[in-house]
């Protein structure tokens, strides 16, 4: 059955929106700058290394670039998404773009407007926050620091006359979040708020900053663009590549000609430096008209056929938002799959075969079932379709097979704290070049990946995305 028919579209429900990249629509072209700069912005984060984080759901409501004189230039498109800063660990949020005056700026301003829910891990042997040890927890409002606040922090950026560029803003976790009080969120930390200039050191040959597994329902198909939303970000328009790869894991259709309104697809792509965006990879999730689908992090063990996740993104008619809980019922035989994409895998792996190898920290996306509004759950969905996590550790045995390490404890299935990783030729790599060139031992890293049940027998557990370095 399709989800209940009383669901609303979020985009309808007034409430924040956003998740792993959102914002901006792809329109408008930078030029005829007469003296300034046009600025595209795009978000990152670093993980925390004390804390585990599921998911952390918290809203941007403005950023602004002061100079030493305390002139303003307001940056990007708000009102900005709702943004996953455990999924911003691997993935670039693009917040649009501004035309600021060509200048030298000494400050960032940051605005956080108030977070929706949001989960830590308990990986300590004894209660922190209310929350039991080795339990997934919602993080209290009354944890100093998170909550509707402004900070400045300073920078130096200089803005040069005439030109289509970009910066990226990092949130580094490890430095931000301290453990006074229980848990504190506090930016104005040395280096826990920094700016660099893009792109970035990458695998990547166009663009200034990639777009990474946007997925939602298409709304319009016109020449050679598409336009597609999904409930956790805002419409995108992109368009698409003469060399774009169509991926069809599911025997859809394989061709921009199939590309129809209501359907289902996930794309990953370029931010170019005139504001656009440039689709390299579309893949089709499902045929028109759009099955409803949910996509979560896993948040509980699985028991009694049931387990918890905490919604990430979803197409179809939902009324849920970003970071609701929701209990996953699954009552018949649903059929089980994992997400592809271009890396190349042709047959299920070992790993995630049925609902044996569901485990915590797993990112799914249930298609159909029946939704229970009343203690928001689904019941009975069809397939379970495996998509990916964000795990950051620090890299062991660098090479095109490496060890992670130091990983979170919320991935508890690891018992050594460490995993396997693989990479594919077709492996995004940020911050470095490839990983026999400029990973090392010891360095951060996080790695956007399919997480196999590490218990199956799966040689490698976490098959490689996309590897980004701290």
């Amino acid at each position: 059955m399709a989800l209940a028919t009383a669901l609303v579209l979020a985009s309808c429900s007034g409430l924040p929106k956003g998740n792993n990249g959102g914002g901006g629509s792809g329109g408008g072209g930078g030029g005829n700058n007469n003296g300034n700069t046009f600025l595209n912005v795009t978000v990152t984060s670093t993980p925390s290394t004390t804390f585990s984080f599921p998911s952390l759901n918290w809203q941007i409501g403005s950023l602004s670039l002061v100079t030493s004189g305390g002139t303003t230039a307001s940056l990007g498109s708000p009102p900005f998404p709702l943004m996953d800063f455990v999924r911003l660990q691997t993935d670039s949020a693009i917040l649009g773009h501004s035309t600021v005056a060509a200048t030298t700026y000494s400050f960032l301003q940051v605005q956080f407007n108030a977070p929706l829910s949001s989960y830590f891990f308990n990986g300590s042997s004894s209660s922190l926050l209310g929350c039991l040890p080795s339990v997934v927890c919602l993080i209290p409002n009354t944890v100093p620091g998170f909550g509707a606040n402004t900070v400045t922090v300073p920078i130096t950026y200089t803005a040069t006359a005439n030109a289509n560029t970009g910066i990226r803003i990092n949130f580094d976790l490890s430095k931000a979040v301290t453990t006074s009080g229980g848990m504190t969120f506090d930016f104005t930390q040395p280096g826990a708020v920094t700016l660099s200039t893009l792109p970035p050191i990458s695998s990547q040959t166009t663009g200034l900053d990639t777009v990474d597994n946007f997925t939602g329902v298409v709304t319009g198909v016109s020449g050679n663009q598409v336009s597609v939303s999904s409930f956790s970000s805002q419409q995108r328009t992109f368009t698409v590549a003469s060399n774009a790869e169509f991926d069809d894991p599911f025997t859809i259709c394989a061709a921009f000609t199939c590309l129809a309104a209501n359907q289902n697809v996930s794309i990953d792509g370029v931010l170019n430096a005139d504001g656009t965006m440039t689709a390299t990879e579309i893949e089709f999730l499902d045929p028109a008209p759009a099955t409803n689908e949910l996509e979560g992090v896993i948040i509980s063990s699985l028991s009694g056929n049931q387990f918890k996740m905490a919604l990430t993104n979803g197409m179809g008619s939902t009324g849920l938002i970003v970071g609701a809980t929701v209990t996953v019922n699954l009552n018949n035989t649903p059929q089980f799959f994992v997400d592809p994409k271009s890396l190349g895998i042709s047959t299920a792996p070992l790993g995630f075969l049925s609902q044996t190898d569901l485990v915590l920290g797993q990112t799914v996306m249930l298609q159909a079932g029946t939704f229970s509004g009343t203690n928001t759950s689904i019941t009975n969905p069809t397939r379970v379709l495996l998509r990916y996590s964000s795990i950051g550790g620090t890299v062991q045995t660098p090479g095109t097979i490496f060890t992670l390490g130091s990983v979170s404890p919320f991935f508890t299935n690891l018992a050594t704290n460490s995993v396997d990783v693989q990479t594919f030729p077709n492996t995004a790599f940020d911050n470095t070049t490839g990983p026999s060139t400029s990973l090392v031992t010891g360095g951060n890293a996080s790695v956007r990946g399919l997480y196999l049940n590490p218990n199956s027998g799966a040689t490698q557990p976490v098959l490689a995305a996309k590897v980004r370095t701290h």
